[in-house]
């Protein structure tokens, strides 16, 4: 073998998988990174070929062995010269129908093509690599088993065969019994009646993997996938303008979005096969990205449509505070559905997902150790919105902290206290200690003791208590039924009243004209009975002191 041809061939062979596939098994899901590992092994395998075909025989087209034959074939078909590639097809003896239509050219075009079409991964460790090829395999010792092809009428094997090349040297070709078979094959794994009729058109120039007229068609099925799904779309939305419940403008963006990138991946994927990809590009489309991306999308969209109209109720309900939690619920469906799909997506291309789930199981431990702190916040926020202790806007005490609830947030609650500040509150705090919502109160209660002078009479004070009792009972803004006042005790300088006053309101500053005008009323009463409030007074005396004779 000429260093040329050496030196080809390793730069190509990770071009030239779809010739050289068929020792693969046609019943395994094509992954795109076994194809690529299997590539790199392959390699190793190559170069271990090619050095020990420079020790047998001379042969211009590598037909030495099985292996380096199929390598010869490969780099043929990969240089599109297939006059060449007819030099590794056994012709002789074929049936007389396929000698009379075919010649070794177009045989040799239309098996690389049905190994592009029904071959999966890329093998040649299976391939024997001795001239003499595999012995133990069964078959005559002059042929050997590449692969065997599941058909409509059966199994189909595809035989390399041992043959002489005339002048004593045997050589190896693709058996007369399967270049036979070339035209059935082809008429069920080949390309479509369009795809002949256009690869007889356009040149065969590769693009991406592609030929120009795959990509002709390519463009033609993608065209074809979103004018259907949008005809679709277009008449549900139309039907489901009928109906007023079914208006939205949300089901008609989901409809015009999600469901119809849905309805054209799928159509995309049942025509896909009709343009005969290449391996490769077959391994990429078995990744089902596209699928995946279009199923995402649309669980994404059923979770928002489900999310607002759960939001819509709780308004309804009167639960619009609780609202604000849906996002942070959504987003963390969201994420879940993504890491789903990704896991999804990365078996869909071969790796080991047990190894990702594992690593992500200790790198979710990690973070929830490191996030302890955040997710007790978070926990203690939808503790707050579900059991409502307090809202936004209401008024309420916790520990020694008097203010008005400005936001509930995820990570804290802010109070906006008496004198103006701001006070943040973890939310894992604020849920778990006693809190005193002073909004909530049906009615505020004004308490106090009257202190009067002993110089007051029996007859003054019963009158006092009883024009107090007549102001509860006619005050229409005291709740006369919870209210009272009484003579309770004798004090160390007055006789002390306790009054007891419920005002009707609950709003603070309302209490607070309430309250006054209570207090002007009462003061009026004692004044008008000669009572007077009495002050705690103390008399301090100060005394100088002796002089104090020295020692």
């Amino acid at each position: 073998m000429n260093k040329l041809f050496i030196k080809i061939l390793l730069l190509l062979s990770f071009s030239i998988a779809p010739i050289y596939a068929i020792a693969a098994d046609d019943d395994t899901p094509i992954k795109l990174k076994e194809v690529a590992e299997q590539q790199e092994a392959d390699e190793k395998i190559i170069q271990e070929t090619l050095e020990k075909s420079k020790k047998g025989p001379y042969d211009e087209f590598e037909r030495i062995t099985p292996r380096s034959s199929l390598l010869g074939l490969a780099l043929s078909v990969q240089n599109k010269d297939f006059e060449r590639a007819a030099n590794y097809l056994d012709l002789r003896n074929l049936p007389f129908s396929v000698e009379r239509d075919f010649d070794g050219t177009e045989l040799s075009r239309k098996l690389s093509i049905i190994a592009s079409q029904v071959l999966t991964k890329i093998s040649f460790e299976s391939i024997s690599d001795d001239p003499r090829g595999h012995l133990d395999d069964g078959l005559p010792s002059y042929r050997d088993r590449v692969r065997t092809l599941k058909t409509q009428n059966g199994e189909v094997d595809i035989l390399m065969q041992r043959i002489p090349r005339g002048d004593g040297v045997f050589i190896w070709k693709i058996s007369n019994a399967t270049v036979g078979l070339i035209p059935e094959l082809y008429d069920e794994f080949g390309y479509s009646l369009v795809g002949d009729k256009l690869a007889e058109i356009f040149p065969h120039t590769e693009i991406l993997g592609f030929e120009i007229w795959q990509l002709v068609m390519l463009l033609g099925i993608i065209i074809i996938s979103f004018a259907v799904g949008y005809v679709i779309t277009f008449l549900i939305v139309k039907i489901l303008q009928l109906s007023k419940k079914l208006s939205e403008q949300r089901i008609q963006r989901f409809l015009a979005g999600p469901l119809r990138f849905f309805i054209a991946v799928i159509i995309f994927r049942s025509l896909f096969d009709e343009i005969g990809p290449s391996l490769v590009v077959r391994a990429i489309f078995e990744a089902k990205t596209l699928l995946i991306l279009a199923s995402f999308w649309m669980l994404v969209g059923i979770i928002d449509f489900a999310i607002s109209r759960f939001a819509e109720r709780m308004k309804r309900n009167g639960q619009p505070n609780s609202v604000v939690l849906l996002k942070p619920a959504t987003t963390g469906i969201k994420l879940i559905l993504l890491l789903i799909i990704i896991i999804v997506w990365l078996d869909n291309l071969g790796f080991e997902i047990t190894a990702v789930i594992a690593g992500l199981g200790v790198g979710g431990v990690a973070v929830a150790l490191a996030s302890q702190k955040s997710l007790e916040n978070l926990i203690g926020s939808i503790t707050i919105y579900s059991a409502q202790p307090v809202r936004v806007g209401d008024f309420c005490k916790f520990g020694g902290t008097l203010g008005t609830v400005e936001e509930i947030g995820l990570r804290s609650t802010q109070l906006r206290t008496l004198s103006r500040t701001v006070v943040h509150i973890p939310n894992a705090l604020f849920s778990s200690e006693a809190i005193e919502n002073l909004t909530q109160r049906d009615k505020i209660l004004y308490r106090c003791r009257l202190r009067l002078s002993y110089d007051v009479t029996p007859a003054q004070l019963r009158a006092v208590l009883a024009r107090i009792r007549e102001l509860i009972e006619q005050d229409e803004h005291i709740d006369s039924h919870s209210s009272r006042v009484r003579f309770i005790e004798f004090g160390d300088y007055a006789q002390e009243l306790e009054l007891y006053v419920y005002l009707k309101t609950t709003e603070f500053t309302q209490y607070l004209e309430y309250l006054e005008e209570t207090n002007l009323n009462i003061i009026d009463i004692l004044s008008q009975e000669g009572v007077k409030l009495i002050i705690p007074a103390h008399t301090t005396y100060l005394e100088k002191a002796s002089d104090i004779q020295a020692v």
